[in-house]
């Protein structure tokens, strides 16, 4: 039978005792809220969803989170990503309460803290679409069906901008040249390959094989992508000539290194050169955006990219109205 009773100024706490289940209490800020949760635990238990019950209040989020780093987070491709949130979760205060009791309130004051603490708006989507991807595999295959998801009874925070950060005049030149000079023939190849084709660097380095290259036709086939779905990229003339310009100095993987060092080597690059907030990543957007200015239409855009959606692909592409004037007339 339930039990409500006013703690506080504005508080009110539900008790539920049943023969065989460990108490059930949670705290609203109103009575009403409260007398409707204890009507549905009550609803639930006369369901025989009892046991279901009683395994939520027993499961820790830290536990819940490292069954799903085991059977869920290893499936997917970025699972390495994955487990470093998976752990920065379960350092939290609240990796120590049981799954019954994390409320919506609890993810608002993690969102809040997050974002106060210089996480991006992006970030925190990702933290708490972690947890809800969590509780709804729990309700569905874990037989938690009285779980409720908290992620869904709070406020997503905003998306940020999406950078702009385009090359500027002789800073490709100037990357290049340093490549040149220090030898870094790899280094070179990346900055190339990432302005002309657009492909991430995780399709680039360790991505994209000799075998999978026909410089011939100038077409190269990407098996593994961030989307799982595979696709082929046109090459420029410029791509060519460089890939070309590398035959013969690996096999198998045409940049052959793992993905840190290539941007350990890129910072390393910009720092030299004294360029300052650039990322690898940014040129993609580069490349992207040149594809708009060389007149490729969005569906022709996102065939070479791979971009699902075009409202991404308008946030990766920034296009300079000066370029422009010469099509405007």
């Amino acid at each position: 039978m339930a039990n409500i009773r006013k703690r506080g100024a504005d508080q009110f706490q539900v008790r539920i005792r049943r023969k065989g289940l460990p108490e059930l209490h949670q705290t609203f800020r109103s009575k009403q809220e409260a007398a409707a949760w204890a009507l549905e635990r009550e609803k639930q238990v006369m369901q025989g969803l009892g046991e279901s019950i009683k395994e939520a209040s027993r499961l820790t989020l830290s536990e819940a989170l490292e069954r799903y780093l085991k059977e869920v987070s290893v499936t997917k491709k970025g699972h390495l990503q994955e487990c470093k949130r998976i752990k920065q979760w379960q350092g939290n205060p609240l990796a120590v309460i049981t799954l019954d009791k994390v409320r919506g309130a609890d993810m608002a004051r993690y969102r809040d803290t997050r974002l106060a603490g210089g996480a991006s708006g992006n970030t925190v989507r990702l933290d708490l679409a972690l947890i809800s991807h969590l509780f709804e595999v729990a309700r569905k295959d874990w037989g938690l069906e009285t779980l409720e998801n908290p992620v869904k009874a709070c406020r997503k925070p905003k998306l940020s901008r999406g950078r702009d950060r385009r090359l500027l005049p002789g800073e490709e030149r100037a990357l290049l040249k340093y490549c040149g000079e220090v030898g870094n023939q790899r280094l070179e190849l990346t900055i190339t390959l990432a302005i002309e084709t657009a492909m991430r660097r995780s399709e680039l380095v360790r991505g994209l094989r000799w075998e999978d290259v026909d410089l011939d036709r100038r077409l190269a086939f990407l098996r593994d992508t961030k989307n799982g779905e595979s696709r082929t990229v046109p090459l420029s003339t410029k791509a060519t000539a460089a890939l070309r310009e590398a035959q013969g100095a690996s096999k198998g993987f045409i940049l052959d290194v793992y993905p840190d060092v290539i941007t350990h080597d890129f910072v390393e690059a910009c720092k030299q050169c004294g360029i300052q907030d650039l990322r690898l990543h940014d040129l993609r957007h580069e490349a992207t955006s040149r594809l708009f200015e060389k007149g490729f239409n969005m569906m022709e855009v996102s065939t070479i990219t791979g971009h699902k959606s075009l409202s991404m692909l308008k946030r990766y592409t920034h296009l300079r109205p000066a370029d422009l004037l010469d099509r405007l007339g």
